[in-house]
């Protein structure tokens, strides 16, 4: 389920491999743009990409990309700076920056769990990191290869799940950005992180928190069980999120030493989104500052985040 199993989909020969797993970007320029499927680390994957139903709630996201690929390609693929989120995403990466690179030197051997169209992904590669990216969405996996032969580092791509995480050589970092929420078994998750990390590695995740989400602009209509019931978020054919407040997600990391958590308010794409305006990233720092230290605000944040290490 690796790039050196790729197949393109015009059935022509894929281009020739540099040395590696992981490759060196430079050396992947004859790989820009072209579409290829890896073998899928679980089956029901090749199944949705090929327009099929899901047939597990969670999997459910995976359906709603496959669609908004087809309906909104502008906005999925946000990495291109033309893209309308662009700024945005950066924004927000930002925000989880300000703590999570203390724990990203240069040249470390990252995981990039739920990685996509390579949002993280790209600031490590200019860091000179070697990234291990694993995705469910096929199309995100091309976007993400494109991006990153033009820049430096190396990587390797992955065409599975969570649950499904292949073998790989073990990592200094495992970045989850906003990937347990999404799972059907975030306890599986968390064990297969564990066995790829090396000792004293450490894990950077977030999760939609409990509140926030039912006040942002892209809350989907007909959620408000939701809202007022168990905090899961299901629209069939769409998405599946399990929200998490703070003791929740230290219940789930109960054999892990938490080292930072946080909530972050997403001034961009949170409930303050409309109020808050176009902020840059030193405004969004200074505005998260705000929010998080006012009681009313403080409770209705769209995420948390945290840095942990197995015990």
């Amino acid at each position: 389920m690796a790039l050196a199993d790729a197949r393109r989909l015009d059935g022509l020969p894929c281009p020739v491999l540099p040395v590696g797993p992981p490759y060196r970007c430079g050396d992947l320029v004859d790989w820009l743009g072209l579409a290829f499927a890896l073998p899928p680390g679980d089956p029901r994957l090749e199944d949705i990409f090929m327009g099929g139903d899901a047939d597990t709630p969670p999997l459910d996201n995976l359906v709603g990309a496959v669609r908004y690929w087809d309906e909104h390609p502008e906005w999925m693929d946000f990495i291109d700076p033309s893209a309308p989120n662009h700024h945005d995403k950066l924004v927000e990466r930002a925000i989880y920056l300000e703590r999570w690179e203390a724990y990203l030197p240069g040249g470390a051997r990252v995981l990039d769990l739920g990685g996509g169209v390579g949002r993280f992904a790209a600031w490590l590669l200019e860091r000179d990191c070697q990234v291990e990216l694993v995705d469910p969405d096929l199309r995100s996996l091309w976007r993400a290869l494109s991006m990153a032969v033009q820049g430096s580092g190396a990587i390797d791509l992955h065409w599975a799940t969570g649950e499904t995480l292949p073998e790989l050589a073990p990592v200094d970092v495992v970045v989850a950005c906003e990937v347990l929420c999404y799972v059907e078994d975030p306890a599986l998750v968390l064990e297969k992180i564990r066995r790829v990390l090396k000792p004293g590695g450490v894990l950077l995740a977030s999760v939609e928190a409990r509140w926030g989400w039912a006040m942002a602009p892209d809350v989907h209509e007909g959620t408000i069980d939701a809202f007022l019931g168990d905090g899961v978020v299901h629209q069939p054919g769409d998405r599946w999120v399990r929200t998490y407040t703070e003791d929740r997600l230290r219940r789930l990391l109960e054999d892990w030493e938490i080292l930072e958590l946080w909530p972050t308010h997403y001034a961009l794409s949170g409930p303050f989104e409309m109020i808050a305006g176009e902020l840059d990233v030193d405004e969004a720092l200074a505005l998260e500052a705000r929010l998080r230290a006012h009681p009313v605000s403080g409770p209705l944040n769209r995420a948390f985040a945290v840095v942990a290490r197995p015990r």
